[in-house]
């Protein structure tokens, strides 16, 4: 069998069809975008995608990356999509034709590859997007392109933030603190970029542009974003160590801002030092009405900027973090996303615990809600998305109050 019949006999079956005729119609489109939403109707296209794409596909649809599928099918078959896309309807991709003049790509190019950013995936597609949909003057281009390549530079946009900045403070980097203020120019243009980046939809509220700017190591302030902490055992003497000391003394937690943690000093607790974090802060409450002291932080469903700051400085002080959060599919995205971000491990939430957390909730009669949502993956510990999924009902970090307590207290 010749490798185009392989291909041909690998690909072309109906559970395939959605994803070739989609990526033929961006492949084929005038602006060529990076990606593209797909309906997945059933669970024969979800198996199908997910083992072509190299990821497990939930729900009814996702978005695709055209540079991944790409890459996903160079792997597999040693030709790229184009290739694949030509085997599989049996004529080639026809490359489309942009409508809109070019009379704008060296600025911005030229801008990004100052920065060193010129070979982002990214960079071809937001480039094309400016000229047709950026809305930005000829004459002003130029300055644009190079305030928002200064903006990008700074910007995680391949992988997790190591810091964050506020957004005042990086706008003031390109000359003036209010350039990246919601609705502005330049504001617009930096956030498709990173949507772009980060394989996303261009957000379309306030609260979704927040998230992304997040998501890319800016906050929208220095200071109304906090991180609730009870008992931090701090190892210095000096005034700022002292206040936090003394709130716990008190038998009061203390939200650290991002302004606080730049007060901070360089070294927060030794190393190997325990530190639990938790989703919600009815578990910090009930530890300090308990008077128990071990070291805990409420990260909350979404955590702040100035929660993943603290937990950064942490894990560099080499701290251990134990994370626990509700046993619905957004807690453990949030257990998941504190072990991949920050190397916590998994404190009581394997299948086992939430099987027994079930037998205790029953055994109380207690209601638990029902589980919905989109499955969120356990890589620490794969049965438990399926044992979640049987059982289909949510339990949140309240129910197994008592379990928590007695681990922070060091009992049994």
């Amino acid at each position: 069998m010749s490798r185009a019949e392989e291909i041909r006999a690998a690909c072309d079956v109906a559970a395939l069809h959605g994803l070739w005729d989609k990526a033929r119609e961006v492949r084929e489109s005038p602006d060529r975008p990076a990606t593209f939403r797909l309906e997945l109707p059933d669970d024969a296209a979800r198996a199908a995608v997910g083992d072509v794409y190299g990821r497990p596909m939930w729900g009814q649809g996702t978005r695709i990356s055209v540079s991944k599928l790409d890459d996903a099918v160079r792997a597999r078959f040693g030709v790229g999509l184009d290739e694949v896309l030509a085997i599989v309807h049996g004529r080639p991709v026809a490359a489309g034709t942009s409508a809109a003049p070019e009379r704008g790509a060296d600025p911005l190019r030229s801008a990004l590859a100052e920065r060193g950013l010129a070979g982002a995936p990214w960079a071809g597609a937001w480039v094309r997007w400016v000229h047709q949909y950026g809305r930005v003057a000829e004459a002003e281009l130029p300055e644009v392109a190079r305030a928002a390549a200064e903006i990008l530079s700074a910007l995680a946009l391949d992988g997790p933030p190591a810091d964050w900045v506020p957004r005042a403070e990086l706008a003031a980097r390109a000359g003036d603190a209010h350039l990246l203020d919601a609705g502005t120019t330049l504001s617009r243009l930096v956030l498709k970029a990173a949507a772009l980046a980060h394989d996303v939809e261009a957000p379309a509220n306030e609260r979704a542009r927040a998230a992304l700017w997040e998501r890319c190591g800016v906050a929208g302030d220095a200071v109304s974003a906090t991180a609730l902490c009870w008992a931090l055992p701090l190892v210095g003497d000096d005034p700022w160590s002292r206040g936090v000391a003394g709130r716990t003394a008190l038998g009061l937690p203390v939200h650290l801002s991002l302004l606080d943690l730049r007060a901070a000093p360089e070294r927060l607790v030794t190393t190997g030092t325990p530190v639990a974090v938790c989703e919600n802060p009815r578990v910090l409450e009930a530890a300090v009405a308990e008077g128990v002291r071990h070291p805990l932080i409420a990260a909350t469903s979404h955590p702040s900027a100035a929660v993943h700051a603290l937990l950064r400085r942490l894990t560099a002080d080499g701290a251990v973090l134990h994370c626990h959060a509700d046993f619905d599919w957004s807690g453990v995205a949030l257990a998941d996303s504190l072990t991949t971000a920050h190397g916590a491990r998994p404190w009581r939430m394997s299948s086992e615990d939430y099987r027994d957390a079930l037998d205790r909730a029953a055994a109380a009669r207690t209601d638990l809600p029902p589980l919905v949502g989109t499955p969120a993956a356990t890589p620490w510990d794969p049965d438990l998305t399926t044992v979640m999924a049987t059982n289909a009902r949510a339990l949140p970090e309240e129910t197994h109050l008592s379990a928590l307590l007695a681990d922070l207290r060091g009992d049994g």
